[in-house]
This record gives C-alpha cells, sequence and structure tokens, in this order.
C-alpha cells in the first residue's frame, strides 16, 4: 500500500497541512488581507525562524529589523523556487497579488502567544512601508 500522503489548499488564507514533531508546513493563498494597500501589521516570531516559498503567483516580504518595533523597512520580492528565510525576531510582514499562492515552514507551535504583532496607523504605514512598485 501507498502510504504517501497529498495535501491541497484553495481558500483565500493561511492554513497548515502538515505538523510533525516540532515542524509545520502550511499553505497561504492571496486574500484581501495581503494586498499590498491593506497591510496593517509586521508580526515577529520569538521562538522560530519562518520559511516561504513562492509557489505561483508574485509576492514580497517587507522586513523591518530587530528593533523595538519595525524601522528602515526593505522589500524582498519573490522569485518561484527560492526559499526565503526569516530569521527569528525579526519583523515581517507579506504582501501578495491575487492569485498567488505560498508555502510556509515554522515551528508547529508558533501562535500569538509567542509572535508579538506591532499594527500601526495610515499615517505611520505611509511614512513606514516603502513604495511597492506594481
Amino acid at each position: 500500500m501507498n502510504n504517501l500522503q497529498i495535501f491541497t489548499y484553495d481558500e483565500p488564507g493561511y492554513r497548515p497541512q502538515i505538523d510533525y514533531g516540532s515542524w509545520r508546513v502550511a499553505l497561504l493563498n492571496a486574500c484581501t488581507m495581503y494586498l499590498p494597500d491593506h497591510i496593517t501589521y509586521f508580526d515577529r516570531h520569538l521562538e522560530t525562524d519562518e520559511v516561504f516559498i513562492l509557489l505561483s503567483g508574485s509576492s514580497g516580504i517587507l522586513l523591518g529589523g530587530q528593533g523595538e518595533k519595525p524601522e528602515n523597512v526593505s522589500c524582498t520580492w519573490l522569485s518561484p523556487g527560492n526559499i526565503y528565510n526569516v530569521p527569528s525576531n525579526t519583523w515581517h510582514t507579506l504582501f501578495m497579488m491575487p492569485g498567488s499562492k505560498l508555502a510556509v515552514v515554522e515551528n508547529c507551535n508558533t501562535s500569538a502567544i509567542n509572535s508579538p504583532r506591532y499594527y500601526f496607523s495610515e499615517d505611520e504605514r505611509l511614512a513606514l512601508l516603502p513604495p511597492l512598485s506594481l
């Protein structure tokens, strides 16, 4: 008998697919909250790195350092087939164009308890985020 497991997820948003030992693999599909003009927060994971792999579409990662709050934000557009590792304690957020899909790998205990968020006002958003050339 074949023991191969195949997972798929085509709804908008994030859904864990596999938790094993200390790690998790999830799929993240574009949805309204990840559109560039809907970004409202950065988060950082205190107990895990987080890996992103672009499966399809167009997406980017915004990094904001490891200070008390995000600052000096940089933007990296993702290329299919590359592995992007965001080290623990690094402020980051994603943006995704409609139809995009990412694989996400992180510790399976990643949650709001160990992943603080920094929400910003619209004025702060305009000052904080770099222009996104779409």
